[in-house]
């Protein structure tokens, strides 16, 4: 279901100003002013993207529709972090200049060794993290590895992490092809997002579904939880984040939504 929202704020948002203001108006009047609990909370947003765009699957339409369309959506709803998968190299330079977005952009593996190339020399293939200006740049080092488990496909599966200053953000495209690797491999990856050392988030198309076999919530860490987009598109988060809603936006040119989870932090 999707319907029009106005873009979140990026300072915080806090429920005193009107508390702190009676209190004034007790206190000239000679009545002790009431206590005034700090409710302050960020707005954190996190937007999963699938683009669909390295040529080879079905759901390709031979043309940039799902990029503009991806850039469209960031421009509108500005979230903190977006995670993006089945991207090309040249898709996240374009989508950096048009958006402000610092990138970070990891390459899947061939199993015959070097990098997936996207068809029509769009450079190599993977999975990307797009973040806020807000966020600025990684202030560590960033993770890129490929899963211990694989499924013998052509394709190298691969996780990405970056860690920013207040924040981690993660992203990967597991297994389509076989459920029980691809739960191997979300372990793999929520194990290493628990140990990023600040609060944490991970989006991406884990080709896993809740209530599906493997389920993908039996990956989630304790203390973590996760949102879908009734699919295999999922975003996890830290016991430093309060859930508050999702929602599933359309793209053009793929074959999955855009999955919008907004948090407070």
């Amino acid at each position: 279901m999707t319907h029009i929202r106005l873009p979140r704020p990026k300072h915080p948002r806090t429920t005193t100003g009107a508390l702190a203001a009676a209190g004034a108006l007790l206190a000239c009047a000679g009545f002790a002013a009431p206590a005034v609990a700090d409710t302050t909370a960020r707005s954190f947003d996190v937007l999963q993207l699938n683009l669909c765009h390295s040529g080879a699957a079905d759901c390709y339409t031979g043309d940039d529709t799902a990029v503009r369309s991806g850039i469209a959506t960031v421009r509108e709803r500005r979230p903190d972090v977006v995670t993006l998968n089945e991207v090309c190299a040249h898709d996240i330079t374009t989508m950096t200049r048009e958006t402000g977005y610092h990138a970070e952009f990891a390459p899947a593996g061939r199993r015959d060794g070097g990098p997936y190339q996207c068809t029509d020399g769009r450079g190599d293939y993977g999975v990307a993290i797009l973040a806020h200006p807000d966020l600025g740049a990684p202030s560590g080092a960033v993770t890129e590895r490929t899963y211990t488990a694989q499924d013998g496909g052509v394709e190298q599966r691969v996780m990405l992490c970056a860690p920013f200053s207040a924040v981690s953000a993660c992203t990967t495209h597991l297994s389509a092809d076989a459920p029980d690797v691809a739960g191997e491999q979300c372990r793999e990856l929520m194990g290493a997002a628990t140990r990023a050392g600040r609060p944490a988030v991970v989006g991406g198309d884990f080709n896993l579904s809740h209530g599906g076999t493997p389920d993908v919530q039996d990956c989630v860490p304790d203390g973590w939880f996760r949102k879908g987009d009734g699919g295999v598109q999922h975003v996890f988060a830290a016991a430093d984040f309060r859930f508050e809603r999702t929602e599933n936006l359309p793209v053009d040119g793929t074959d999955h939504p855009g999955l919008l989870v907004e948090m407070a932090h």
